[in-house]
């Protein structure tokens, strides 16, 4: 007996030590899936961190993409164009704290319309821990009722010559939304204006500073208050007019001829020369067809070329349009000349002053009153414009609206919007 009880001595010491181990290796065991968990963990929140960022790619795109109708990127998935961090393709990412980047790179869609109608952005962002993520987006148009820059656009050059011409205490360029009544007693003009909903935008946006300064060089102290809209302050002394640089650029010559190449669009194609005896200025509203260049209630395009004539509009007539007037050449609008829409000018050359009418771009006079927006150009080009007497420029996007709908979605520049995005399994 006493021999069998020596045979089991250390025993306890065995069961304790299995008892210890099997204990180690339980902890161990935890301790390495918490590890595991933690890194899980972390991997997921940086991962989460890298979706976000690329979610982030696509809306920096989206502010940087300029307004237009298409887009211009590449149609080869292999070289798309990089629209961040830079116009052109590089390797460099846009970086901020926290370790994460992002590059996002365009192609056309060449399953939309045209297959320049909508964009792919493919937003590839890194972080820690090496985790990537990529989304891919589709980009179109937006839709939205669109704003000119100002009730009077300015393209112009960095060193285009400008000669602005205002005259009188009485003629108006207001950014400020406009709307306008019926032609209730038939004199060809609205009977009324009121304010409109929308935003003001400037009373004249330009380009450059050097169109700007001149504009409101040509400005005495009281025509200042009489050009109004965004960022108008009538307290300074003299006012400050709305005249101010925009960052807004798009080709008022591409403009017109999307316009005018539209169905339905009326051409002029040897001038238009509409005089009192033609159109004149007493009720009922002129029965003349050339003196209406469309209604509110059928707006047209209108496209008036005056390379080879002129484009001339006498005191005391009554003209009226609605939609897109288009004034391809030279054009002295005067009478009781009254349009609702989007007017573009497009007289090409060197500017000429007051006393040379064969160099004069674009004069208003008289009671001409437009509603909507004036577009000068073409683009980099010299300019002349005259506004005096009691002419009248309004932002109205009641009468811009009456554009939009002709054609205005192949036309009018608007801002990218997206559709749809998804994530890129890699």
């Amino acid at each position: 007996m006493k021999t069998m009880l020596k045979s089991n001595q250390g025993m306890a010491m065995m069961v304790v030590l299995a008892v210890i181990v099997i204990l180690l290796s339980i902890t161990g065991a935890a301790l390495l899936f918490s590890g595991l968990n933690l890194k899980t963990a972390s991997n997921l929140k940086t991962g989460g961190g890298a979706i976000h960022v690329a979610d982030a790619g696509v809306q920096h795109a989206l502010s940087v993409i300029p307004a237009g109708t298409t887009f211009s990127y590449s149609a080869d998935t292999n070289n798309p164009t990089c629209v961040i961090p830079s116009s052109s393709c590089t390797t460099t990412s846009y970086s901020f704290a926290g370790s994460y980047a992002y590059t996002v790179t365009a192609t056309n869609d060449p399953a939309s319309t045209g297959g320049n109608t909508r964009a792919i952005l493919i937003s590839s962002a890194t972080g820690p821990n090496s985790s990537n993520r990529k989304v891919r987006a589709y980009i179109g148009r937006s839709s939205a009722p669109w704003a000119p820059p100002g009730a009077i656009y300015i393209p112009g050059g960095s060193s285009s010559d400008a000669d602005f011409n205002t005259g009188g205490s009485a003629f108006r360029i207001d950014g400020n939304d406009t709307n306008y009544s019926l032609d209730s007693n038939s004199d060809g003009r609205a009977d009324s204006i009121s304010s409109g909903p929308k935003s003001p935008v400037y009373g004249v946006a330009a380009l450059y500073d050097s169109m700007v300064t001149e504009f409101i060089n040509s400005l005495n102290n009281t025509e200042k208050t009489q050009v109004q809209g965004k960022d108008y302050n009538g307290a300074t002394s003299p006012a400050t007019p709305s005249v101010f640089k925009t960052t807004d650029s798009f080709s008022v010559t591409e403009l017109a001829n999307a316009f005018k190449s539209q169905v339905g669009a009326v051409p002029y194609n040897s001038g238009l020369h509409l005089t009192s005896t033609d159109c004149p200025p007493r009720p009922p509203e002129p029965t003349n067809a050339a003196c209406k260049l469309g209604t509110d209630a059928s707006p047209q395009i209108t496209y008036i070329n005056g390379a080879t004539s002129t484009i001339k509009f006498d005191p005391n007539s009554t003209v009226t349009g609605s939609g897109v007037l288009i004034l391809d050449g030279k054009a002295n609008i005067f009478g009781n000349f009254e349009f609702h829409g989007i007017v573009i000018s497009l007289a090409a050359g060197p500017r000429g002053d007051e006393s040379t009418e064969d160099k004069l771009k674009l004069r208003l006079r008289n009671n001409a009153r437009i509603f909507g927006a004036v577009l000068l150009g073409p683009t980099g080009d010299d300019l002349k414009f005259d506004i005096k007497d009691t002419a009248s420029v309004y932002y109205s996007s009641q009468a811009i609206s009456l554009a939009q709908g002709l054609g205005g979605s192949c036309c009018l520049p608007q801002s990218a919007k997206l559709i749809a995005w998804n994530e890129v399994m890699q």
